[in-house]
This record gives C-alpha cells, sequence and structure tokens, in this order.
C-alpha cells in the first residue's frame, strides 16, 4: 500500500474516532464565526504554488459548528495573492478546508485533534499593462491532519493556534510556476498558461505535502 493510501486510511481512523465520540455525547449545538491568519511554508505546501519558498502568510474565516459537547465540523476559507517581479504573473491561492475536530468545548483550556479533507484552488493570471489577458485555474484535492488548542474568553468569545500537516497530489500549476515567476513578458505567460491547458504541464501526479500554523478568534451564538 502506497504512502498515500496509508495517510487516507490514517484519516479514516481518525473521523472515525470523532464519530465514535459524537455517539458518546450527543447534546446542544453551538455555532462559531472566526477570523484567522494562516503561515504556510513552501514549496512542499500544497496551498502555495511550487515556486515560493518562503514562509507566506494569509487571511481568512471560519465556520464551527459544535455538534456536541465534544465534537465540532469547522469549514474554512483562506486568500492570497501575489505578483511576479516582472509583474506579468498575478497568482492567486485559497485553500479550503473541512474538518472534524475532537474538541471539548466547556473547558476553559480546551487542546484539540482534527482531521479532515480539502480544496487547494490555484489562478494564474497574464498580466499586459497591470490587466489580465490570460488565465488558467486550478485546483487540488487533499487530506489535512493536526492538533491545536483553544483558551475561551468568557462565554461567547475563544482564541485558538492549531499545526495542520496537508498533503495532495499536485496538478499541472506546479510543473510551470517556476518558470512563471521568471516571466518577463506576458506573451511568455500566455504561453506557458497555453501549455498547461493543453496538458503538457510537468509534475501532472505528484503527490506533496506541507505545513499550515493557525490562529485566530471564535465568535460563539
Amino acid at each position: 500500500m502506497g504512502n498515500s493510501k496509508w495517510r487516507a486510511v490514517w484519516v479514516a481512523g481518525l473521523a472515525l474516532a470523532v464519530l465514535a465520540g459524537a455517539a458518546r455525547d450527543a447534546r446542544a449545538q453551538r455555532l462559531g464565526l472566526g477570523a484567522r491568519m494562516v503561515s504556510v511554508s513552501g514549496p512542499e505546501s500544497p496551498a502555495l504554488d511550487s515556486s515560493d519558498s518562503s514562509r507566506t502568510r494569509f487571511a481568512g474565516g471560519l465556520i464551527r459548528l459544535h455538534a456536541t459537547n465534544s465534537l465540532a465540523i469547522e469549514a474554512s476559507m483562506d486568500y492570497q495573492s501575489s505578483t511576479n517581479v516582472a509583474e506579468t504573473a498575478s497568482i492567486r491561492n485559497m485553500p479550503i478546508q473541512i474538518s472534524g475536530m475532537l474538541i471539548p468545548i466547556k473547558k476553559t483550556f480546551a487542546p484539540f485533534a482534527l482531521a479532515g479533507i480539502g480544496w487547494y484552488k490555484h489562478r494564474v493570471e497574464a498580466l499586459d499593462n497591470g490587466k489580465a489577458v490570460a488565465s488558467v485555474n486550478s485546483t487540488d484535492f487533499g487530506y489535512h491532519a493536526g492538533l491545536g488548542a483553544q483558551v475561551k474568553l468568557g462565554n461567547h468569545a475563544a482564541i485558538f493556534a492549531d499545526y495542520r500537516y496537508v498533503w495532495v497530489d499536485a496538478n499541472g500549476i506546479d510543473g510551470i510556476s517556476g518558470a512563471l515567476r521568471k516571466a518577463a513578458s506576458y506573451t511568455s505567460v500566455v504561453g506557458l498558461l497555453t501549455t498547461l491547458a493543453d496538458g503538457n504541464a510537468e509534475e501532472s501526479s505528484i503527490s506533496r505535502g506541507g505545513s499550515m500554523w493557525t490562529g485566530g478568534l471564535t465568535i460563539y451564538f
């Protein structure tokens, strides 16, 4: 069994543990809305294109539903954009994640475990004098798992931080992202996007993973 299959089995096992916790403790639901900052490490992180080796920050939001006193379901979306040095290409990254969380909601300090799935969206545009003349979109599907902690600030607010390891089978944008960063003219970018649209980009099915640190504030209702 390959590494990616073992990881999927591991996530499925954690999901079953989450469901078992839910079965033991089915009580009142509680909804939380929050904002968060995300720090993502490249080049191995699926949330980034592979040419960026720096630590990049995203901003985003989340909805968290506490189905029981020990189980929560979270949906989150983050966003980051950048332009290459020659200003011929714009690259936008948008991770969307769905997570199951084992978290004791009533405790002031609550460590938690999480696991889930995600869609890692990338959009690249060729720029001519600041205007988009061509574009291509890409989405990677992947898994994540991690640990974190929440600290309650009264009955209706909490701060949190967590670490998530993310892995995907990356698609074609990763094969041309380095060239996009270096493209000196928009015609070069258009040519690269045409290559990607034709399915000729390198690294069309490469498994890659990386780190994601998140922290933020949740308001509960």
